[in-house]
């Protein structure tokens, strides 16, 4: 090294005296310091191309993926940030000492500036170039060396140098400070009080998760209350499973349509269901409504203050998502409606941040089953019931037997068939082949009257079939096929 011929040199000329000792181990303290130094420049050169790395980051879907601690032995010296589509930054820890600490800081521009704060100074003031303008983070990178015991720095490649101050820390003095792992983000502290807030991947994954949840329970909620109204059932329950964990439901319906539901992942998205209004009873619609935390559920309403129907699909579905806001680095939730654009959603007239907790809230769930109902629990202690498909059951009386009849040519035969399991909407259909003739007739559509009349040409061994089509009226079919056989005709003795 250059220092070291010189410091040679001098030692050469000195005397062979006692000072000669303190002298040289004087002036190996002060190589040794200056060495210190200039490996502080360059850890502090480093730092300062990944802090710039990571404010440009804030404007990007580029995700902290993971935080490596450096150390010298027992010493922390700085961190390792991995992102998820970029190269990672490293960012040694800073000193207090008394020397000027570069940093940034967001202008009220929402631009994030080149900051100095010098020891005397209670806040850092924005840096700026030879014509007195502020140095956006995005337009240079500052580099620091020591000249003569002071600290220079330049923001274009070295042309132009300032002087920042005397040298005097033992270490140098740095910006950053420290990195705190706040759960779904991380926070990096600077020397000069401004903080830095990088979302981690596995929060967003898991906010973004939930939205598609949410989202997809919303959507099937609203089809499935308007199937349900025209009087469908639910014919099949199956579970979603990922591993071992029931993680939703899909419900097959008997007019063949299958809708699944998703239990929550976990984070403190606002609650949306859905409810009829109790205060008018004539009123059948169900309603979307909206809760935070523990706070009443309230009604969405539209640009007009009316509220939205879950019922009739209306192209006003509630989606939510999240949203990022570049000046805090930071995600919070917001509600569109159809296609409408997205807006923070507020709560107490403040943004809702998106954060990832636990135990995991069911927006919407299967709660129970029981013999007729499939019960879906909504918020505010609400619940949605389906009719649950049944087998449709049968009795006929004589003179049917074993689905056998006999008759006559032009002979006319009743019988009752009574439907175990229907409702007001429940139907009989006779059909009948080979010119025979049959009506059904019901008052009740519980107990219904078939009539069956032969055709005059029926005689041994023919046969014929009649078939009941049966609907209980929620959804469930049942094909019942009565055999009709031919027998003699009764001769009447004189």
């Amino acid at each position: 090294m250059k220092k070291k011929h010189i410091l040679t040199l001098i030692l050469c000329m000195l005397p062979l005296t006692g000072c000669y000792n303190e002298i040289a181990s004087n002036l190996d303290l002060l190589e040794r310091r200056i060495e210190r130094l200039e490996q502080r420049c360059k850890e502090m050169n480093t730092t300062l191309s990944g802090l710039r790395d990571i404010v440009d980051k804030l404007n990007t879907y580029d995700f902290l993926s993971g935080v490596e601690t450096l150390r010298e032995g027992t010493k922390v010296i700085g961190y390792k940030l991995s992102f998820t589509h970029s190269d990672p930054v490293i960012l040694y820890n800073g000193t207090d000492a008394a020397t000027p600490i570069l940093g940034v800081a967001r202008g009220e521009d929402g631009v994030w500036y080149w900051t100095v704060k010098y020891p005397a100074d209670e806040e850092a003031t924005f840096l700026t170039d030879n014509y007195g303008v502020r140095i956006p983070t995005s337009a240079a990178t500052p580099e620091i060396k020591i000249e003569n015991g002071y600290w220079m720095v330049t923001y274009d490649g070295g042309q132009i140098w300032h002087n920042l101050g005397r040298a005097t820390g033992e270490d140098g003095a740095s910006f950053f400070k420290s990195i705190e792992n706040m759960g779904d983000y991380v926070q990096i502290n600077l020397l000069n009080g401004t903080t830095v807030n990088l979302p981690t991947w596995t929060s967003y994954e898991k906010l973004q998760e939930s939205c598609r949840k949410l989202n997809e329970n919303l959507t099937t909620f609203e089809k499935l209350v308007t199937s349900v109204s025209q009087k469908v059932c639910v014919n099949e329950i199956i579970p979603i499973l990922n591993g071992n964990d029931t993680i939703g439901w899909t419900l097959t319906l008997t007019d063949g349509s299958s809708y699944s539901f998703y239990n929550g992942t976990g984070t403190n998205a606002p609650v949306i269901g859905a409810r009829q209004d109790g205060s008018t009873p004539s009123d059948q619609n169900w309603y979307w409504t909206i809760r935070y935390g523990s706070n009443p559920a309230q009604w969405i309403l539209d640009e007009n203050g009316k509220r939205i129907q879950a019922n009739a699909p209306q192209g006003l579905t509630p989606k939510i998502a999240i949203q990022k806001d570049n000046a805090d680095g930071l995600y919070y939730w917001t509600i569109a409606y159809g296609d409408g654009k997205p807006e923070y959603l507020l709560c107490d007239g403040k943004r809702v941040p998106a954060s990832v907790e636990a135990p995991d809230p069911v927006v919407l769930s299967i709660v129970s089953v029981s013999d007729d109902m499939v019960r879906i629990s909504l918020d505010g202690g609400e619940n949605f019931l389906i009719p649950l498909a049944k087998a449709v059951t049968v009795t006929i009386s004589a003179p049917v037997s074993g689905n056998k009849l006999s008759m006559e040519a032009d002979e006319t035969v009743s019988f009752t068939c009574v439907l175990n399991n229907g409702n007001e909407q429940a139907e009989i259909l006779p059909v009948a082949t080979d010119d025979f003739y049959a009506t059904a007739s019901t008052s009740d559509r519980k107990n219904w009257k078939i009539s069956v009349t032969a055709p005059a040409g029926f005689a041994p061994p023919a046969s014929s079939k009649l078939n009941l089509l049966i609907s209980n009226g929620m959804g469930a079919l049942k094909t019942v096929v009565i055999t009709i056989q031919a027998k003699q005709a009764q001769t009447t003795q004189s």
